[in-house]
Formats: C-alpha cells, sequence, structure tokens
C-alpha cells in the first residue's frame, strides 16, 4: 500500500452530490452549440454559479483548532480524543 501523501492539504467539492453532472452539463452545452464567436464568448452559454466550484486550505494546525472549539460537537461524531481527530485528518485530507 502506497504511503504518500499531498503535499498541500487542499480541499475541494469534487463530493458534493451534483457537482459532477453540472460541470459534464456545462461542458456538454458548450460543445454542442452552435456559432460560438472565437474568444471567451462561451462562457455566455452556461452560468458559473452553478457548478460549485472551490477550494480551501485546511492546515492541521486549522483543523486542531476547530476540534477545540467545538469539542462536543466532535465527541458526537465520534471523535473523542484529538488522536482520533488527527487519524480521520489524516486519511481524508492529508492522505491522497
Amino acid at each position: 500500500m502506497s504511503r504518500s501523501f499531498k503535499k498541500h492539504p487542499w480541499v475541494t467539492d469534487g463530493g458534493t452530490p451534483g457537482t459532477k453532472y453540472s460541470k459534464k452539463f456545462a461542458n456538454k452545452k458548450v460543445r454542442h452549440a452552435k456559432n460560438i464567436p472565437n474568444g471567451g464568448s462561451y462562457k455566455q452559454l452556461y452560468e458559473s454559479w452553478n457548478i460549485r466550484d472551490y477550494k480551501y486550505f485546511w492546515s492541521w494546525v486549522e483543523a486542531k483548532a476547530d476540534w477545540e472549539a467545538n469539542k462536543e460537537y466532535y465527541e458526537k461524531r465520534g471523535y473523542p480524543t484529538l488522536k482520533t481527530y488527527y487519524r480521520y485528518w489524516m486519511a481524508h485530507i492529508k492522505g491522497k
């Protein structure tokens, strides 16, 4: 099993329901459109806010501060100690 890690712990909305469908739909609409002038006018065919594409950086320092601030919430979710929360962060954020 690979023991490689991401260089930077970025979190994206790749798992958000509808994101993948929205991107496919937008791409299909642009590909099948007729009479698109050259340049960036293809952007007018589909509203970009429907794609819901975002990305943010979540370092261990920020995650630890979040756990300490919302300790009761994370205890109910199955992370009673900082060590268990660190394992979650490593597996889902830092790990590939």
